[in-house]
């Protein structure tokens, strides 16, 4: 099994955490999004707010991520959807390996 997780971390991809530890960050992180949509957009952008809503794991959450900052430079700035991004980026360190080599990290 120590073989198994090794060459998957190497892949970029992790196994999944035990449920309460993985839920609790997917919910975390989901709600960080959500109100970043909420403090941010003008109105209420359902094609971005339904998908992060609903999604099922951080994979998901993660690829949401340019869509959110599309949504949030479209009602105020690039600068402040980046500074979003940013955050939001951090928030996933740790928990998913492609988050540890985000560009967003380097901004």
């Amino acid at each position: 099994m120590g073989l198994r997780k090794s060459f998957l971390a190497l892949l970029g991809r992790e196994e999944a955490e035990t449920t309460d530890t993985s839920d609790a960050v997917l919910e975390h992180i989901r709600l960080a999004m959500l109100s970043a949509i909420e403090v941010h957009c003008d109105t209420q952008d359902i094609a971005v707010y339904k998908p992060i809503r609903y999604a099922r794991d951080l994979s998901a959450l993660w690829f949401m991520r340019p869509h959110l900052m599309q949504a949030i430079a479209a009602s105020r700035s690039e600068a402040i959807a980046i500074e979003v991004l940013h955050q939001i980026t951090d928030l996933f360190k740790g928990h998913l390996a492609s988050a540890n080599a985000s560009r967003f990290g380097s901004l």
